[in-house]
């Protein structure tokens, strides 16, 4: 790739932003656990036309949300329990929910200062106006998305439930064994976590977290954990291995317990409807190998050319999305290939990355940094329909989509491109003063957000 020197800069940057701006994206983020491919997703999706740019509505001003002076609005549902100078919000349909909490003095800002009692926020997303508060004591997270009208948080051996419909605290349950994760479906909880080195995993209600079942499982002296994936119907935990493979996963049945396989790999995720995708070499930093496993921990076919990434980004479209897999589309059934595009994989140094930035319509939009290029691919064929020059493609990130139009930040503002054409429709120049590096654009709510350092902005 040859660019200038200004542009190598910005690409070597770009990791750093893509780590900070994962601290206050405002949107059903990404979570610490293996990620989910899920073929019928519809994420940072706005309710109203992007055809023509939407007008600032609220900046989030931290001193509507608390009555206590010096409190900060904290980097939620992330890292609650330290705050580096960033914040952000959890969305949910209508409401967004915030946190805010003091910060104590820290002689090394860099390590980011420990936060006392935390208290949430749900805030009108047309306003920007506080709906309630509720204290809910020293917390280190919350779950990373609302699957119900409860969400989850924990700290310490705690699990705090609250109805984000009106911020009622539903319950506030202690354990016996150090909490790493916990979340809602529906009215059912998910606990899981460590005792002495012995992973747990619970399930109950908000009340009894352990009313349905609590099971252990072996650990390893070394590392292990285990989560649940309630839609796929399984829990997954893992080991680490003695070398290359760097783990071991097992995979149970959620509801009977019983084992249905096991895989040593660098990673393997649930990915499409109950498939798995597998990872074999990428532990110095390239992708390696990549197999799609069946439910039974079967090789159904191998990736033929693997890349990291493109397993979350704003889509919307006319049919149940594929599964976006290195430079081709596959069947989220049966894991059959339906099409492959060079253009969908990019060569970076790291080695290969997922070029996909959105899937709007029926029209999937890849970037080419190298060619200073967005494309559109039909979402059928893989066939290309447009390319637009575009001289940031290597900045392309984040972003939202109305159903027709893709806007996305780059290194200079917000742009939109309109996916069936390629046309751009307009910019939004970046705030004065601000580091591009740090500037986040999403959505929250059914509305477009712009996020850097401890401001947030929505518009409408």
């Amino acid at each position: 790739m040859n660019l200038t020197r200004s542009e190598r800069w910005k690409l070597s940057a770009l990791g750093l932003a893509m780590v900070v701006g994962a601290v206050f994206i405002a949107v059903r983020v990404a979570t610490h656990e293996p990620e989910t491919v899920d073929a019928g997703q519809s994420e940072s999706v706005v309710e109203s036309s992007l055809d023509s740019p939407p007008e600032l509505a609220w900046a989030a001003d931290v001193r509507t949300l608390t009555d206590n002076e010096g409190d900060v609005l904290l980097s939620m549902p992330y890292l609650l329990g330290q705050y580096y100078g960033y914040g952000g919000f959890l969305s949910g349909d209508d409401v967004m929910i915030g946190a805010t909490g003091y910060p104590l003095p820290t002689s090394d800002p860099s390590s980011g200062a420990e936060v006392g009692a935390v208290t949430l926020v749900g805030v009108n997303p047309d306003s920007g106006a506080p709906l309630w508060k509720t204290p809910i004591g020293r917390v280190s997270q919350c779950a990373p998305e609302l699957e119900s009208v409860l969400l989850a948080c924990w700290g310490d051996r705690r699990v705090v439930s609250i109805d984000t419909s009106d911020g009622a605290l539903v319950a506030d349950v202690g354990t016996d064994f150090d909490v790493n994760g916990a979340r809602i479906v529906n009215e059912t909880v998910f606990v899981s976590g460590d005792l002495d080195g012995t992973p747990v995993l619970t399930k109950g209600t908000p009340t009894a977290i352990e009313s349905d079942f609590r099971r252990t499982f072996e650990g390893s002296a070394d590392f292990s954990s285990v989560y649940v994936t309630p839609d796929q119907k399984s829990v997954m935990l893992t080991h680490r291995g003695d070398g290359t493979p760097q783990y071991i996963y097992t995979v149970f049945d959620l509801d009977s317990g019983k084992k249905r396989f096991t895989y040593e790999g660098d990673s393997v995720r649930s990915v499409g409807d109950g498939l798995w995708l597998s990872s074999i070499g990428s532990e110095s930093g390239t992708v390696g190998t990549q197999n799609l496993l069946a439910a039974d921990g079967s090789i159904i076919r191998a990736i033929p050319r693997p890349s990291y990434g493109a397993s979350m980004y704003p889509s919307t479209s006319a049919k149940t999305l594929s599964m976006f897999l290195g430079d081709g589309a596959y069947d989220p059934n049966t894991g059959n290939e339906l099409w492959r595009n060079p253009a969908m994989v990019g060569s970076e140094v790291s080695g290969p990355q997922s070029a996909l930035v959105a899937v709007v319509g029926r029209i999937v939009i890849v970037a080419d940094p190298e060619a200073k290029t967005l494309t559109g691919l039909d979402i059928e064929s893989g066939r290309e329909q447009w390319t637009t020059p575009w001289e940031d493609a290597y900045w392309v990130r984040n972003g939202l989509t109305d159903g027709e139009n893709f806007v996305f930040g780059d290194y200079r503002g917000a742009h939109s491109i309109d996916a069936r054409t390629g046309e751009i429709g307009w910019s939004i120049p970046q705030p004065e003063g601000v580091d591009p590096r740090i500037m986040v654009v999403s959505s929250a709510a059914g509305h477009m957000t712009r996020s850097w350092g401890d401001q947030f902005t929505v518009y409408r």
